[in-house]
């Protein structure tokens, strides 16, 4: 299959990018790993559509959300539904769900003062445990006998997850424990299953 020529556009850290980098790299499609430095995102952010990343370039054409850009890299990729539509469905939940997990902390990320940070951070710990709580069930809910994935094969729902748990466990967000999903199986078997992908720890081999 011939492909058009991708450039995904973001920092040079996971976040939002890393799902959709993921997605291409499990489904063996070259693209342009373009990653923007901090000294340099003043002058580029200017360029982009709405000002923010990840964007993504199809042969030149720059688009911008990360979530549609996910959407059509797992659709091109296959690893997104395109004929199951409840399958879809489910993938869609899980990828709006994650959307609303990184809300909740956005306005803590906008906070220069470290102590007002810190208690920001702090209050919101229950309720990102009980938010995390509702995703595990949703996962858990879907039974995928074949294997840990969400549905019976990769899915980009799957990358959001490796994301949102990767998030944590570097320690991006400050004065959060770094193992609080530990206490979800279901999250942390797909978590590892990311992980441990082939293709993702030849990649990630690579970088270093």
């Amino acid at each position: 299959m011939t492909f058009p020529h991708l450039k995904v556009t973001y920092f040079d850290f996971p976040g939002r990018g890393e799902p959709i980098r993921l997605a291409l790299v499990i489904a063996g499609i070259p693209f342009d790993d373009d990653r923007v430095q901090r000294d340099t995102w003043p002058v580029v952010q200017k360029t982009l559509p709405f000002y923010q990343v990840p964007t993504l370039a199809i042969d030149g054409h720059v688009f911008g959300e990360s979530s549609a850009i996910l959407r059509y890299v797992g659709a091109l990729g296959g690893l997104y539904p395109t004929t199951n539509l409840v399958d879809a469905l489910r993938v869609d939940e899980i990828c709006s769900y994650k959307v609303e997990l990184v809300d909740h902390l956005i306005p803590s990320f906008k906070e220069s003062d470290p102590e007002k940070k810190k208690a920001m951070r702090e209050a919101l710990l229950p309720d990102l445990r009980d938010m995390l709580g509702l995703l595990e069930a949703r996962l858990a809910a879907v039974s995928t006998p074949k294997g840990p994935w969400f549905l019976d094969t990769v899915s980009i729902a799957d990358l959001l997850v490796y994301e949102a748990v990767l998030t944590f466990r570097v320690g991006f967000v400050d004065h959060i424990p770094t193992d609080i999903c530990d206490g979800f199986p279901r999250m942390m078997a797909i978590f590892h299953a990311v992980q441990s992908h082939p293709k993702v720890v030849a990649w990630y081999e690579a970088q270093k």
